[in-house]
């Protein structure tokens, strides 16, 4: 983002906290689709995600007073709005697998796929995650939060994020391959 662009969000920002619709509107209209692809991931539910982005939305216009620095807005929301996804995510009491003594014991990055493929194959193919392991793929792979913050922030075990993260990754290397080797 250019120097230009922080000045204008300061500036709206600051129109937000004093209540103005418009300004709201104009900031909701700058970061929802952001925002939206971020919630879309975790529930995988047009409806929800809706929900979901307009309490963040309604939360951060409420919490925007106390925010110090407005340079942080976009990492601020973003925070807000991933909050709100694992609160949905514990309320529909998503299961983690305990899939630990189903998986080999060693697990590195050379795992991972190797190959280029759509970005929209890959959504569809991270869409058609069981939950849990969906849960932890978003959170690690696609928003940069360690294991061990994944699992204080979902109540479950360092270990469980790990191999729910791996067996992800399996699902998805089986799903993708498929989708590009069928001729």
């Amino acid at each position: 983002m250019n120097n230009g662009n922080l000045h204008i969000d300061s500036d709206l920002i600051e129109r937000c906290r004093r209540g103005e619709a418009k300004a709201q509107f104009m900031l909701y209209k700058q970061y929802s689709k952001a925002m939206y692809n971020i919630v879309i991931r975790f529930t995988n539910n047009r409806m929800d995600a809706e929900d979901i982005l307009q309490e963040s939305f309604i939360s951060a216009f409420e919490k925007l007073p106390g925010l110090i620095n407005t340079v942080s807005f976009s990492g601020w929301l973003k925070r807000i709005v991933i909050n709100r996804c694992i609160d949905q995510v514990r309320k529909n009491r998503v299961i983690f697998d305990k899939i630990d003594e189903n998986l080999p014991g060693n697990f590195d990055r050379e795992d991972e796929p190797d190959f280029t493929i759509d970005p929209s194959i890959v959504h569809n193919a991270i869409r058609n995650l069981p939950a849990g392991s969906r849960t932890i793929l978003v959170l690690h792979a696609l928003e940069g939060y360690k294991h061990r913050e994944i699992a204080g922030m979902l109540g479950i075990s360092e270990s469980t994020s790990k191999t729910q993260y791996k067996r992800a990754l399996e699902l998805l290397n089986r799903d993708l391959k498929q989708k590009i080797y069928v001729t």
